[in-house]
């Protein structure tokens, strides 16, 4: 199965907080869309691996995901190997994305930086027909990061205001780690009832950037290729999207 946009996340909440939104809209336009969780997020002091593998599921399903894989990779103790490396570079050639999504490279989290710099690497060595891996050569045409801990000002802004109810029901399938911190175990920054609200602002935040309810922001290292001007948008040209309320409700 191929598809149009795969996202790598460090740990199997990263993609719902970071791009969860630009997914679910890209599926819900028919694109074919994948999640990659780099590890299974054991280290975490909530849930168990199979617990989170089960709510990464549900929310992919949530998502409209054609495929939600795991890597298996080690948790709190990522690094760019050739065995992480080749594991990265495998799932490209199988799937030849059109598009790679990865974590920001600036974070405070050492997994997230890592994770940035193995998507990095393998899209780029994946190309190579002498790199020892499985699969055909191929590199992605498009590479973009999301944002997690840190936040830069983005390359650009999707709006993603009729999707964000969706965005937050995916987010909500990780009950063990966004649950109350009276219904689990044990209280983190991610369990807060501040941090959900926290993701929120920063969403409304990057989508006022574009006079939109809720965006998401990306960063393109390279720079953009266009050939045809009238793609570009400043500002929606449908104005009722700038009124609460104009898709889903929110």
């Amino acid at each position: 199965m191929l598809l149009d946009i795969l996202a790598f996340g460090p740990h199997p909440d990263d993609v719902e907080i970071g791009i969860g939104g630009t997914l679910i809209k890209h599926a819900s336009q028919g694109y074919r869309c994948g999640i990659v969780d780099l590890t299974r997020g054991e280290a975490g002091s909530n849930g168990t691996p199979e617990i989170r593998r089960e709510e990464a599921l549900q929310a992919a399903e949530i998502m409209g995901m054609k495929t939600r894989d795991n890597l298996g990779l080690p948790d709190a103790r990522l690094q760019a190997d050739e065995e992480s490396l080749r594991a990265i570079i495998e799932v490209i050639r199988k799937y030849r994305p059109r598009v790679v999504l990865g974590p920001y490279w600036q974070d405070k989290h050492p997994d997230h930086l890592r994770a940035s710099q193995l998507v990095r690497e393998a899209a780029h060595l994946a190309g190579l027909r002498r790199y020892p891996a499985e699969g055909e050569p191929y590199r992605p045409p498009l590479l973009c990061h999301y944002f997690l801990a840190v936040f830069e000002e983005p390359t650009f802004v999707v709006d993603i205001s009729a999707y964000y109810a969706r965005k937050l029901e995916a987010l909500g399938a990780h009950q063990s780690q966004f649950a109350l911190p009276r219904d689990i175990e044990w209280r983190t920054l991610v369990n807060d009832p501040l941090f959900i609200r926290m993701i929120q602002a920063r969403d409304q935040y990057v989508g006022s950037m574009i006079q939109a309810l809720y965006g998401e922001g990306l960063f393109f290292e390279q720079k953009l290729v266009v050939q045809d001007l009238t793609v570009l948008q400043g500002i929606p040209q449908d104005r009722s999207a700038l009124k609460f309320g104009g898709g889903e409700k929110t």
